[in-house]
């Protein structure tokens, strides 16, 4: 019950009009930064062609998880991945890390690169932000990719579960560094999963800001609490690669996608599959692109 209770914690234009700073290159390849008020944005941009992938990263990671995947598709496709403020390069100074104020922050970003044709992917945390993105029906927008979330859309859980996931959040508060790298090894990785793999996230968990880290899983709690309503209201096919380590609710997306779903499977013993098993994710993720 545990494990289902803390699984859900992490698949847990108002401000466009502000001048953005000009393009600052980090890398003259195509390490790129852009800034906006108070936040700066960090992101690696690979490939030319009509449309654009953008790869947002989950929770505590950054934009670097998403490296096998630009150098396959940028062949194809003009292919970025960005961190998301607080986390990997990127800043900001803000108190609201919330989902909403994420999808602000993507919003900016394509509108500052004109970007067009769109297919946002997000991981984890970042489908969330993915569809919030979606529910703006902005005209760069092609198509949304979900990896490995969405899985438990109208699950229930019990009083006790509730008072378990609430007594975790109240010791990741108060010790961050260490319990954020122990919920990865038993909720999110597996003893299959490549020890350097599970190495890589434990790492990028315990040195993740602790303030930003909480604050951001605290609010997509909340945020999908109202997550079934916000599906139904989804102007898009939401198109799903999850790993098969653990279970995606069919049911949960049947009640509430109401432009369609399809929900594509791949053999993984962790939350992340682009890194763990980066051919057969791109594999996957390219026959999805194909129907967008």
């Amino acid at each position: 019950m545990l494990m289902q209770t803390i699984l859900i914690t992490t698949m847990l234009l108002t401000n466009c009009n502000s001048i953005w700073a000009i393009e600052k290159t980090i890398n003259k390849e195509h390490n790129m930064q852009v800034e906006f008020d108070s936040t700066s944005i960090n992101y690696t941009r690979k490939g030319t062609g009509e449309t654009v992938l953008l790869f947002i990263h989950g929770w505590c990671i950054n934009s670097t998880y998403w490296e096998k995947q630009q150098e396959y598709f940028s062949s194809k496709y003009e292919t970025i991945a960005l961190d998301l403020p607080g986390f990997g390069k990127s800043t900001a100074i803000r108190e609201n890390w919330t989902i909403e104020e994420y999808s602000k922050d993507i919003i900016c970003f394509m509108n500052h690169l004109e970007l067009k044709n769109v297919i946002l992917i997000g991981h984890s945390m970042a489908g969330e932000i993915v569809l919030e993105t979606a529910l703006t029906n902005h005209p760069s927008i092609k198509g949304i990719i979900g990896i490995d979330n969405f899985k438990m859309i109208d699950v229930q859980f019990t009083a006790e579960q509730i008072e378990q996931m609430n007594g975790f959040m109240k010791m990741l508060e108060n010790d961050f560094a260490n319990m954020a790298p122990a919920y990865a090894e038993r909720f999110l990785l597996s003893p299959a999963t490549d020890e350097s793999v599970a190495k890589r996230i434990k790492s990028d968990f315990a040195n993740a800001d602790a303030k930003i880290g909480f604050l951001s899983l605290s609010n997509y709690v909340a945020y999908t609490l109202n997550e079934s309503d916000k599906l139904r209201k989804l102007p898009y096919k939401l198109h799903l690669l999850n790993s098969n380590y653990s279970a995606t609710n069919i049911q949960g997306l049947e009640r509430n996608c109401k432009n369609s779903f399809e929900v594509y499977e791949m053999q993984a013993s962790s939350h992340y599959p682009m890194i763990e098993n980066h051919i057969e994710f791109n594999r996957q993720l390219q026959k999805i692109i194909n129907q967008i």
